[in-house]
């Protein structure tokens, strides 16, 4: 590979990685509150979660359906408000896996992808969890 190339290439990584850090939080999607079983479906593309801002409330159980639309295998790695990890599951090429939680406690639950560079690449989003 030519040393032009291969700068070409970097500089492309560095755009990539900067417009996809100025993303950030989408506007926030709220689950509506009340008893049972939420489902929400959430979709993977290169470098992204949408949505990746969501509002729920404390005891919720929620079935998180996760489509993986991107060429690349991604995973879902989704942290406590101490940042305990409490789910990492991988997520295959087309494949649409299905996450169930239960949102114990009110505070900011994280969620990424933990393949390398990928949530540096903005693929990285949160739950706000608050009270009843």
């Amino acid at each position: 590979m030519s040393n032009r190339l291969v700068r070409r290439w970097w500089r492309y990584l560095v755009v990539l990685a900067l417009l996809q850090a100025c993303a950030g939080l989408q506007q926030q999607l709220a689950i509506s509150p009340g008893d049972g079983e939420k489902v929400l479906k959430i979709k993977t593309s290169s470098f992204r979660f949408e949505p990746n801002n969501i509002r729920a409330y404390e005891g919720d159980i929620v079935l998180l359906k996760i489509d993986n639309v991107s060429g690349s295998g991604h995973n879902f790695t989704l942290r406590d408000p101490e940042g305990h990890v409490l789910q990492s599951v991988d997520l295959p090429v087309g494949k649409i896996v299905e996450v169930r939680i239960t949102l114990g406690k009110k505070g900011e639950y994280d969620f990424y992808c933990d393949k390398p560079f990928h949530s540096a690449f903005g693929m990285k989003g949160r739950i706000e969890v608050g009270e009843r």
